[in-house]
């Protein structure tokens, strides 16, 4: 009994030791579902907790999400600009509205380096748009 109770310590003890990597998602594509993550220095209030977004064409997006379950809205022609290999500018009608961009993001957890999504257009209005996330 001692050396199967000796091997289940030593297997706990180098699953804790283990480096966490970036998850497979967070490889920096803008397509894909993304949920809330708010940092408090940064992050305004939200319209939806979860975003997805789907390409349209070379370098070109539409978004969908939900204004917290008061219907399904899209944005549609949405345009990504690399200006280099960790962050990508988003724009609308020629219009910036956000970008995606690989950096610190604080959360209750502590700080971490990932790709965060960042999205602000006309928020004030019924159908608009204010949010920050991580890939699901």
């Amino acid at each position: 009994m001692k050396p199967l109770s000796l091997l289940f310590a030593l297997c706990i003890v180098l699953s804790a030791c283990r480096k966490e990597s970036a998850s497979p998602l967070d490889d920096g594509t803008l397509t894909g579902r993304f949920r809330l993550e708010v940092d408090p220095i940064r992050c305004a209030m939200p319209t939806t907790q979860r975003l997805t977004i789907q390409s349209t064409g070379t370098d070109t997006y539409q978004f969908v999400y939900d204004r917290f379950g008061v219907g399904t809205y899209r944005r549609m022609g949405i345009k990504a600009t690399k200006i280099n290999d960790t962050k990508l500018e988003l724009s609308l009608n020629g219009q910036a509205i956000g970008q995606y961009a690989y950096e610190e993001l604080r959360s209750l957890t502590g700080t971490q380096k990932r790709w965060v999504l960042m999205v602000s257009h006309e928020a004030n209005q019924s159908d608009g748009l204010e949010f920050m996330g991580v890939k699901e």
